[in-house]
C-alpha cells in the first residue's frame, strides 16, 4: 500500500469531543468503584461521624488525580494506518503502542451514546479474531471521518486476498447494496418488553436494595424503629398484605425497567443483508451498529418462551468465530424479537436451503429425565421436609408437591430434547417451557469430546459436546454406541471438508 493513498498514515487525534467522552467513563467508574464510600460519607455527615469524611477527601483527591491522567490520554492517544496494520500509540506515564494486522481484524463496529449522537461523533471498535473485548477503541471520531477509516480498512483487507471475492468482508457502505430483513416497530418492541425475563429484572432490583440496606445497616434500624413505634399490632395483623402489597411493588418495577430497559436498548432496530454478511443496528440512548460475515458465524439460535409464543416471536442470535464462550462475544448479533419468517430468511441468507434436508430426529434416554426427578425433586423434597417437619408438623407435607412439579418441567424437557444430523447441518434442539433450537455446519466444529459418568457407564450412556469456535453444543444422555458413532461422523466429515471454516 502505497503511503500517497493512504489519509491516514500521518498520526492523528481523535475528535476533541473524545475529551467529554473519557471524562463520563471516567464519573461512571469512580460511582461504580466508589459509591459504598460516598454514601458512607453521606451518612456520616448526618450522624457526626468524622472518620466517613477523611474517607471522601481520599477518594475525592484520588479521583481528581484520575480525572486529570484522564484528560491527559485523550492528548496522548494517536492512530494511523501503517502499510498493512493499524497502530495504536498511547498512554500517560507508560506508552504503549499496538500494532493490529488487517488480516485479524474481524469487524469493525460503531457505537453511540447521546453525547456522540449530539456531536455527531461516533466510536469505534475493532474486534479481532480470539480477544474477548474489542482489541482496540476509539472514543470518538467525526462519523464521515470514520466510516472512510473503515472503508479503507476493510478494502485493503480485502485486495490482501489472492482471490478477493471469496475475502469479501461484511461491511458494505452503499445502501443500495443492502436488504432489509427485518425492523422492530412500536408494537413489536412493547411485545419484547412484555415478554421479557422479569425475573432477572426483580433479582437485580433486590440485588440493589440489599445493597444498599447494607450500607445503612447502622441507621436503618432506627430509624424504622422510630417511625413504625406504636403500629405493631397493626402490622402484625396484616403481615400477609403487608408481603403481598411489597412483591406486587416490587414486580409492577421489575416489569416497568424491563420493559424501558428493552425499549432503550432496541429502539429502531433494523437486521439487513450486506453483500456478504448481515448489519444491525439499534439503540437509542447508545446507539450500536455491528456488522457479521456470513462465513465467520458459527452458530444460528433461535428460541422463545411463552409469553413470546402468544405473539408468534422468536428470540435470534448469531455467534461469529471467538475464543471466548458465547455470552461472552463482542461481536454477537442478539434480535429480541423476529417473526419465524425473518428467522428462516437469516439461516437461509447464512446456510444454503440445499443444506436442508428431512432428517431423523435422535432423542435422549429417557433415564435423563428420572435422574432429573430424583436430584431436582425427590432428594431436595426430602431434605426440606426433614427440616421444615421439626418446626410446622403435618404442614411440611406440602413440600411433597415439589417432586410432582420438578417432574412435569423434567418430563417437557425430555420430549424437547433431541438432535438432528445431515451431511451439512448439525441441529441441536433443547428447552423446558419454551423452544431452543441451534444450528451449525458440521466442518467449523473443531473438536468432539464424549464423557460418561460412573452411572453412564453402567447404563452404556454417553454426554457429547461439540467445540466451535463461538462455544460449545451439549448432546446429554445418548447410547455409548451413538455417541461413538457421531463422534467419527463428525470428524470425519471435519477431516475431508476443504472449504474455510471462518
Amino acid at each position: 500500500m502505497e503511503q500517497l493513498n493512504n489519509p491516514f498514515a500521518a498520526p492523528s487525534r481523535q475528535s476533541r469531543i473524545a475529551i467529554g467522552i473519557i471524562l463520563i467513563k471516567f464519573i461512571r467508574t469512580t460511582i461504580r468503584a466508589f459509591w459504598p464510600i460516598l454514601l458512607s460519607l453521606f451518612i456520616g455527615r448526618k450522624t457526626g461521624n468524622s472518620f466517613e469524611d477523611y474517607i471522601g477527601y481520599v477518594a475525592l483527591a484520588f479521583a481528581a488525580i484520575n480525572l486529570g491522567g484522564s484528560i491527559l490520554t485523550y492528548f496522548r492517544f494517536y492512530f494511523h494506518i501503517d502499510e498493512n496494520s493499524i497502530v495504536i500509540d498511547k498512554g500517560v506515564l507508560k506508552r504503549s503502542k499496538t500494532n493490529i494486522p488487517f488480516e485479524r481484524i474481524q469487524t469493525i463496529n460503531f457505537k453511540q451514546n447521546i453525547l456522540h449522537q449530539f456531536f455527531g461523533v461516533v466510536s469505534i471498535e475493532i474486534d479481532t479474531a480470539g480477544a474477548k473485548k474489542s482489541e482496540m477503541t476509539i472514543d470518538a471520531l467525526d462519523k464521515e471521518q470514520a466510516m472512510a477509516f473503515r472503508d479503507f480498512v476493510m478494502k485493503e483487507k480485502a485486495e490482501q486476498a489472492e482471490d478477493q471475492t471469496d475475502e469479501q468482508v461484511a461491511v458494505e457502505t452503499a445502501e443500495a447494496n443492502s436488504e432489509l430483513i427485518m425492523k422492530l416497530s412500536v408494537s413489536d418492541l412493547f411485545k419484547v418488553g412484555v415478554s421479557q425475563n422479569h425475573l432477572r429484572s426483580m433479582g437485580i432490583l433486590f440485588a440493589f436494595v440489599f445493597t444498599t440496606l447494607n450500607e445503612l445497616t447502622d441507621n436503618i434500624e432506627e430509624m424504622v424503629f422510630e417511625e413504625l413505634s406504636g403500629y405493631e399490632e397493626q402490622i402484625l395483623n396484616n403481615t400477609w398484605v403487608l408481603i403481598g402489597a411489597t412483591m406486587l411493588l416490587v414486580a409492577i418495577i421489575a416489569f416497568l425497567y424491563s420493559l424501558i430497559s428493552t425499549v432503550l436498548k432496541n429502539y429502531d432496530l433494523h437486521l439487513s443483508l450486506q453483500k456478504n454478511g448481515l448489519k444491525l443496528v439499534k439503540g437509542l440512548l447508545n446507539r450500536e451498529e455491528i456488522s457479521i460475515n456470513k462465513k465467520k458465524v458459527q452458530v444460528i439460535s433461535w428460541s422463545e418462551n411463552p409469553i413470546r409464543r402468544m405473539f408468534n416471536m422468536w428470540t435470534l442470535g448469531l455467534e461469529q468465530a471467538s475464543s471466548e464462550d458465547a455470552s461472552q462475544l463482542k461481536s454477537k448479533i442478539d434480535v429480541p424479537g423476529a417473526y419465524m419468517q425473518q428467522v428462516e430468511k437469516v439461516i437461509t441468507s447464512i446456510f444454503p436451503a440445499e443444506f436442508f434436508r428431512p432428517e431423523e430426529q435422535h432423542a435422549v434416554s429417557k433415564l435423563l429425565m428420572f435422574r432429573i426427578i430424583l436430584f431436582l425433586g425427590v432428594f431436595p423434597a426430602l431434605i426440606a421436609g426433614a427440616i421444615l417437619f421439626y418446626h410446622f408438623q403435618i404442614q411440611a407435607l406440602y413440600v411433597l408437591i415439589w417432586p410432582l412439579v420438578v417432574g412435569i418441567l423434567s418430563n417437557l424437557y425430555y420430549h424437547k430434547r433431541s438432535f438432528e444430523l445431515n451431511e451439512e447441518l448439525l441441529k441441536n434442539n433443547r428447552g423446558t417451557l419454551g423452544h431452543i433450537y441451534e444450528l451449525t455446519q458440521i466442518h467449523k466444529i473443531q473438536a468432539v469430546e464424549i464423557r460418561q459418568s460412573w452411572y453412564q457407564r453402567r447404563k452404556a450412556l454417553a454426554n457429547v459436546k461439540l467445540y466451535t469456535a463461538a462455544g460449545s453444543l451439549s448432546i446429554p444422555f445418548i447410547p455409548l454406541e451413538k455417541a461413538m458413532a457421531l463422534e467419527k461422523f463428525v470428524l470425519y466429515r471435519v477431516e475431508t471438508d476443504k472449504r474455510e471454516w471462518m
